[in-house]
């Protein structure tokens, strides 16, 4: 069975990390050339091995080239979060120390959006997550009811991101080229989407003017 990956050369940490994730099975790696791909489900990174915040990116950089699609955790001091960059390569961070439960939760979450990832029937923008086969919408891990065409709306623009649609091929797309309704319900259908997703549907749906709509995010 897969492990839980830590790459850390500070002896205090770890034992606090160990504490933490008591029933998980784990191993320690000193530095990015022993890490061994084939014997982990995700690896957390301490990110005080890398000494400066200068070379960080690039030491990511190596580790995701190494890792693939295995997701990477970062711990953080609290009161050094300001400093990440969203560029870095890396799945998500936890501050240290460690709150609670926290850290086990964040792990298991990680490794189940990886899972999710390499679905083919799952689609992911931002923090919405489509699963295909279900006909269901996730905002968050929560499942936000959605009718059919706010469904396959929703759908077609994620699954051509970065292409902007117009309003008219939507109609068609969705409701049909016998559809006797105008391109205004293209927009009621949208407003209702942004209704029940919020603030995340503007991060990953954009308004192009005059035109129609896009999905902007990964």
């Amino acid at each position: 069975m897969k492990k839980v990956g830590i790459l850390s050369n500070n002896k205090n940490f770890l034992k606090d990390f160990y504490e933490k994730i008591s029933d998980l099975d784990a191993v320690e790696y000193s530095s990015i050339d022993k890490i061994n791909i084939y014997e982990i489900i995700i690896l957390l990174v301490d990110i005080e091995i890398f000494n400066s915040y200068d070379n960080i990116q690039f030491y990511l950089s190596k580790i995701r080239k190494k890792l693939l699609k295995i997701p990477v955790l970062l711990i953080v001091f609290e009161g050094s979060e300001k400093q990440i960059k969203p560029e870095w390569f890396f799945t998500d961070f936890i501050l240290y120390p460690f709150r609670s439960t926290e850290l086990k939760e964040r792990i298991n979450i990680a490794i189940r959006r990886a899972n999710i990832a390499n679905d083919e029937n799952i689609l992911i923008a931002g923090n919405i997550m489509i699963n295909t086969r279900e006909y269901s919408v996730f905002l968050n891990d929560e499942k936000i009811e959605c009718t059919f065409k706010e469904f396959e709306l929703l759908r077609y623009l994620v699954e051509n991101k970065g292409i902007v649609i117009s309003r008219k091929e939507l109609l068609n797309k969705i409701w049909g080229v016998d559809y006797i309704g105008g391109t205004r319900t293209v927009d009621v259908h949208i407003r209702r989407l942004r209704s029940k997703l919020g603030e995340e549907f503007s991060t990953i749906i954009e308004t192009v003017r005059n035109v129609g709509y896009r999905c902007k995010q990964d």
